[in-house]
């Protein structure tokens, strides 16, 4: 039953996309299937599970508008293979409209933003285990207004994010980011994230370890010698920090974060000093045929300070073999 509801979503889907398609191209129409099998020990209870892991489909595509002006957008939306835990199949990913030229880019919505693209997506692995142990890991955040340009090695960008509130201000959260492009092809990113309301009032709104400090972070990717590569990353929030290293040798990769919780910290549900929660992650693709893969991962989570008393009850291994399908 619960396939037959995903069928029919995305038969759905399907005929609602069709129109785009003709006008789009339907190069413009992708869709990836990855599912696999889950190795899930928690502390308390270790199962098996058929999962779905970011399985998606979509479609993005660009016009001439003339005048050295074009337009793009993108829909995508993630799927659920077994249902989500509400009977739900289908999610959104990505939703933007955008504008293009010789003044670089500007596009609104869900997508990734300038803290993401300038300090975190260089170093993020491309499966689960990712993101936990960082003091703001920022993916794919709605309602963001986002400017991009650049010149040759040089980029900057900025992004604003606002939501209609009783307090009425104009700006919620903020971020601005850099980079410069160097040596063989190593990117320096430098970003910060902060929100534009104090929350000792009682208003404003939440980043990072739960506080109203600006995080500061810095990512330095493409690091490579001969089949090795390396992406370095660290972040900074008041007396919070997170350190990342992203190693990758052909197909294999390792992925290591940690991070420093202040005893004073929002984030800090412990309240204890020098909590330092740690995740390692070891994967390989393994390449089948044209648009197929197999991807293995494990990922050793020591949560430390993620749940009400920190003991090994709170650390969790997880273990992923997938298969990766691209349909279109």
């Amino acid at each position: 039953m619960k396939f037959r509801t995903t069928a029919i979503a995305m038969a759905v889907a399907g005929t609602v996309a069709a129109p785009v398609a003709v006008q789009a191209g339907a190069d413009e129409m992708y869709a990836s299937a990855r599912v696999g099998i889950e190795y899930l020990d928690s502390g308390d209870t270790a199962d098996l599970n058929v999962r779905s892991v970011a399985s998606r489909f979509g479609a993005r595509g660009e016009t001439d508008l003339g005048n050295g002006l074009t337009g793009f957008g993108r829909y995508e939306w993630g799927v659920d293979f077994n249902d989500g835990a509400d009977g739900s199949s289908i999610s959104s990913r990505h939703r933007y409209v955008g504008l293009k030229g010789d003044f670089g880019s500007a596009l609104v919505g869900r997508t990734y933003h300038t803290f993401y693209n300038f300090v975190v997506g260089g170093t993020d692995v491309p499966w689960v285990g990712s993101g936990f142990n960082q003091v703001a890991y920022v993916g794919r955040t709605d309602k963001g207004l986002t400017y991009r340009g650049g010149s040759d090695a040089f980029d900057f960008g900025a992004t604003v994010y606002m939501e209609r509130e009783d307090e009425e201000d104009a700006i919620d959260v903020y971020e601005v980011g850099a980079s410069f492009t160097f040596g063989n092809d190593m990117t320096l990113g430098l970003a910060v994230q902060g929100t534009a309301a104090d929350l000792d009032d009682g208003t404003g709104t939440l980043i990072g370890n739960s506080n109203d400090e600006a995080v500061v972070g810095a990512m330095l990717t493409g690091i490579s010698f001969g089949d090795f590569s390396m992406g370095v990353g660290g972040q900074v929030q008041d007396d919070d920090s997170s350190f990342i290293v992203d190693v990758g040798f052909n197909n294999f990769y390792a992925h290591v974060e940690m991070e420093f919780i202040d005893e004073d910290s929002p984030g800090n549900v412990n309240g204890t000093d020098d909590v330092e929660p740690v995740m390692f992650t070891l994967g390989y693709n393994q390449p089948l045929g044209r648009k197929t893969q197999m991807y293995y991962e494990a990922v050793f989570n020591d949560a430390d300070d993620g749940c009400a008393s920190a003991n090994s009850d709170c650390d969790s291994t997880a273990v992923y073999a997938v298969l990766k399908y691209d349909i279109i």
